[in-house]
Order: structure tokens, then C-alpha cells, then sequence
């Protein structure tokens, strides 16, 4: 996102003809290049304005933009605010995914989740070297369908991926939760995995999966405590980022990268992951800082 992602370079790495790509790309998206680049940059903008503490140069300098200016202008036209007042103050947004995906029904319920006080527990982990195999899912459509159940699509993933790969279940936004437009908005569902499981992916497994690197670095882990999955997979990651990092900004990530991994322990059913700061020369292990509030 940082480097020139020209249309033709696209074309290029896959291997089609610019033509072609444009069309494909319209036909599965219902979007031009073009524009989701553009509104991909924006919104990774508007998580690093509400979730880092970085200046508008550096937020422009990590989305691509050649400096403030140029950010706060495409910033304002969509988003229809200046990155400060932005900032400022958190906003509700009704027809995000965040809203419809958690149940948040209107502003003032925001604000009761914003504010919450909980008790949490949370450590330091270090990652490197790990990769996640999923398949894409537009959620919002899907869960408009009338007979989809997200438990059974879940079970079918899991199922598939466990006969060929060892690794814990993963859950990835790959669009923004608050910004992205709901229509739009895809989850990726799959495996994490080694670099040495990597090695050894079928070409089977490429073909009906997405296959991508796991952002190296030190990563705040929040455990999500036992009780109804959904109910307690989305009260808790809510909390975890909107309320602790987003509103009372608790911690101060480096960057906004974020999965959940389901457990089978029985004392939680899973561990919400946030990417805290780059990965130190020397630190090559998990770190082991546990911490309770």
C-alpha cells in the first residue's frame, strides 16, 4: 500500500493483460481498480488515525500518499470530515459492519460500549515466520442469505483445511470493521501456520485458498473468557479494540493488524491478537508479559 501500485504493475504480477484484469476485477468486485485502492487507502487511514497515535504525514506516508495535504483532501471528500475532527472523536457509523455484524443499534449504544469498564487479561506475543490459509468471505451479504449459518460455514472450513494442514483456526478482517462499506466488507476464515507448513501447501490448496504472511512483530493477545461463542467473540473484540485501544487508549499499537484465534482450552474460547510494534533484531521468541486489569 506504501509503493506505487499502478495498474499496469498489477497486470504484470498476474500475468493477464491490463484489459483483462480491469474487467475481471469490475466483474467480482462491482469496482473498479482504481477506487478500491483509493478507498482501501482510506480507510487503513481513518484505523491508523483511530487506533495510533502517529501524525497525519506518517498515516500519509504508510497509505501511499505523497504527503498530508494530499491525504487530507481525499480524506475530507470521503469521508466528508478532516482527518483532525475525525480523530477527535470516535464515530458511529450505522451501516458499517462493526454496527450491523455486532448488534450496535445506535450511537448511544456505542457510547455505552466505548466507555465500559471490564476486567481483561492480556500478554505480549512475538510472531514471525507464519502464514494463514483462508477463504474469503463477504460477511454481510452472506449473513443476509436466508439460509446461511455461519457456525456450518465455519465447520466446513475448519473440516477442509484440517486434513491437509496442522495450526489453530483463524478468523482475519481483511476490510476495515468501521469504515468499509458493508456490502463490501470480506472476513478471511482459514488456518495459521508455520513457515514450514508453508513450504509444503499443495498447489490444490493455492488454487482454492487465499495464502498470505502474517505481519511480523510483537502482538498484544487478549483472551476472550469462556461462555456463547458469538455472543462473547463479538462482545469482547469490540471492547478490546474500540474501547480499550480506540476510546481510552489504553495501549498505543504501532500499526492496525488484527486476527482471532479460536482455542479449544477450556478456560476461553479464543485469543483476539492486535499488532503492537516491529519486531526487535534480537527478539527471535515469545515474549511472556502477562498482565491482568
Amino acid at each position: 500500500m506504501q509503493e506505487d501500485v499502478s495498474l499496469r504493475r498489477l497486470a504484470d504480477h498476474s500475468f493477464v493483460s491490463y484489459h483483462h484484469l480491469t474487467d475481471i476485477f469490475e466483474q467480482v468486485e462491482n469496482e473498479s481498480i482504481g477506487g478500491y485502492i483509493r478507498r482501501y487507502r482510506l480507510e487503513k487511514a481513518a484505523s491508523l488515525l483511530l487506533y495510533t497515535d502517529h501524525s497525519l504525514a506518517i498515516v500519509a506516508e504508510k497509505t501511499g500518499y505523497t504527503g498530508s495535504p494530499s491525504l487530507s483532501k481525499a480524506f475530507a471528500q470521503h469521508f466528508h470530515c478532516s482527518p483532525g475532527k475525525f480523530r477527535r472523536k470516535p464515530r458511529f457509523l450505522p451501516h458499517s459492519p462493526n454496527a450491523i455484524l455486532d448488534g450496535i443499534g445506535s450511537a448511544a449504544a456505542y457510547e455505552t460500549i466505548l466507555t465500559k469498564e471490564f476486567s481483561f487479561q492480556y500478554r505480549i506475543e512475538t510472531i514471525k515466520d507464519h502464514y494463514t490459509v483462508c477463504k474469503p468471505l463477504k460477511m454481510v451479504p452472506a449473513f443476509a442469505q436466508k439460509h446461511f449459518l455461519y457456525d456450518a460455514y465455519l465447520q466446513t472450513v475448519h473440516d477442509d483445511l484440517d486434513k491437509d494442514l496442522e495450526g489453530r483456526f483463524i478468523i482475519r478482517p481483511f476490510d476495515s470493521l468501521n469504515f468499509a462499506p458493508a456490502s463490501k466488507f470480506t472476513m478471511h476464515h482459514g488456518k495459521l501456520i508455520t513457515a514450514q507448513a508453508h513450504v509444503r501447501l499443495s498447489q490444490d490448496l493455492y488454487t482454492r485458498y487465499v495464502v498470505t504472511p502474517v505481519k511480523e512483530g510483537q502482538y498484544l493477545v487478549f483472551d476472550i473468557p469462556p461462555g456463547s461463542v458469538n455472543e462473547h467473540i463479538t462482545n469482547y473484540t469490540t471492547l478490546f479494540r474500540e474501547n480499550l485501544i480506540g476510546y481510552k487508549k489504553l495501549f498505543h499499537p504501532e500499526d492496525f493488524y488484527i486476527f482471532l484465534l479460536l482455542s479449544e482450552e477450556p478456560d476461553k474460547i479464543g485469543e483476539f491478537y492486535m499488532y503492537y510494534s516491529p519486531l526487535p533484531q534480537e527478539q527471535t521468541s515469545c515474549l511472556s508479559d502477562i498482565l491482568t486489569f
